[in-house]
């Protein structure tokens, strides 16, 4: 374009000016390279080229008008100036409509530009409600997994553990904690947050952990009150891990049902144990019957073989009950067994397990105890009950024991011979007279 423009376009003028002064009238013949610069001009550099080229064949046009002494060489200049004049025309009234057509699709486009635009923000706008809605649906999802895993025959601590990992579930990118109170609305006095929990009674969503003024725009911290049925039971933390992730309003719905759910689990275990304390406690003593004994020795004793390890088992039989019943009745005969249940759970260890065995008798299992160690133990038990009378008001009644002791030996194949070896120790001792100690090996 720089050679067509500044120095092809003056060169050409010069050329044509000199052929129109060295011959006028063949100077005509150059008016068809003028229309077709005229246009290569249009095509190549815009329409002010095309028109300074309609000027430069004007100014020709005009020079062999005046210049030319034939008549019909000057109508002929004319007719040429008018024809690229027409040419000219031509190619205005073209590049008009072109610019008219470039602007409307220019309009045109620039609207499908903005629509296009709209119609993106709507569409992000649509991906984030999915998103959001998709990402509660799974909120919710866990959270019926946080229930189905709260539901079921759990010890407190068990279930302490499965309701924190529930919850670190539920919101993974938080640190979860899980803090409840010696006794129920009594926070530890070092628990900050626990006395302010108490204080606030309901879940608070927090801008920091340092903060204590609730907010309804994103937080970092969620503390919620665990309820119980007539008092608070403790508190759970919820701290952001990272503050490109904070908490919302609908984390706080969920994590409050979380917590109610966790209170009715907690209500839930405490019935279960108070259930299965009455279902492995003997009614009148309070010690565990017979049935979970027979548990606790099949337990003990496998323990004991694949371990090898020393077990020892030992049997208890008040001496003349019968006697106590008929003298003083049966009422006195119950205080008596409670008595005696009292004063044997004293002297066992943590590791042993008294229960009843029968009317009169009780049962000691002693894991990790050999033979001798048993007999000593209940030797000395022995001595205490004989040494201790059992006193009911203005009544004071002399009770002895007799026991028998067995031991695990290699001969022993399972737990039934372990009581029938200590069955009949026992007997041996009452056949020996009563408020003494006997071992199967004696």
């Amino acid at each position: 374009m720089l050679l067509i423009g500044p120095v092809g376009f003056p060169l050409f003028s010069l050329l044509t000016l000199w052929a129109m002064v060295r011959a006028p009238y063949p100077a005509a013949d150059l008016f068809p390279a003028f229309i077709a610069l005229e246009l290569f001009l249009y095509i190549g550099a815009g329409l002010s080229w095309a028109f300074a080229a309609a000027l430069l064949a004007s100014a020709v046009a005009l020079s062999g008008f005046f210049f030319s002494n034939a008549p019909w060489a000057r109508g002929l200049y004319a007719l040429h100036g008018g024809l690229i004049w027409g040419v000219f025309w031509v190619i205005s009234h073209f590049n008009g409509r072109r610019d008219r057509a470039n602007n409307r699709f220019q309009e045109e486009w620039d609207g499908l530009e903005l629509d296009l635009s709209r119609l993106q923000s709507d569409v992000e706008n649509a991906r984030t409600v999915i998103d959001d809605s998709q990402a509660r649906i799974h909120a919710f999802d866990r959270l019926q997994l946080f229930t189905d895993d709260l539901v079921g025959p759990y010890h407190r601590d068990e279930l302490l553990q499965r309701a924190q990992a529930g919850l670190g579930t539920m919101f993974p990118k938080a640190k979860v904690s899980l803090h409840l109170f010696p006794k129920p609305d009594v926070p530890d006095p070092s628990d900050e947050w626990g006395m302010k929990v108490l204080q606030w009674g309901q879940p608070r969503l927090l801008p920091s952990r340092v903060s204590t003024a609730p907010t309804w725009e994103p937080g970092l911290f969620i503390c919620l009150p665990v309820k119980g049925r007539d008092s608070f039971l403790g508190w759970i933390s919820l701290e952001a891990k990272q503050p490109e992730s904070p908490f919302h309003i609908h984390d706080l719905r969920l994590a409050s049902i979380g917590s109610d759910l966790i209170s009715l689990a907690l209500g839930n275990t405490e019935r279960f144990s108070q259930t299965e304390a009455l279902a492995i406690s003997d009614e009148l003593t309070g010690i565990y019957t017979r049935g979970y004994f027979n548990e606790r020795l099949v337990e003990e004793f496998r323990k004991a073989r694949h371990n090898g390890r020393p077990f020892s088992l030992v049997i208890l039989d008040i001496d003349h009950f019968k006697k106590v019943n008929d003298v003083h009745g049966h009422h006195m005969g119950d205080e008596v067994l409670r008595w005696l249940a009292r004063l044997v759970m004293a002297q066992a260890r943590e590791t042993d397990f008294v229960a009843r065995y029968g009317g009169e008798e009780f049962v000691v299992i002693m894991p990790s105890t050999r033979g001798t160690d048993a007999f000593r133990f209940t030797q000395r038990l022995v001595k205490i009950v004989a040494a201790t009378p059992f006193r009911w008001g203005q009544k004071s009644i002399k009770v002895t024991l007799s026991a028998g002791v067995a031991a695990l030996t290699a001969d022993v194949t399972n737990e039934e011979e372990m009581i029938r070896r200590s069955d009949e120790a026992l007997f041996a001792a009452k056949k020996g007279g009563r408020n003494r100690v006997r071992s199967y090996s004696d």
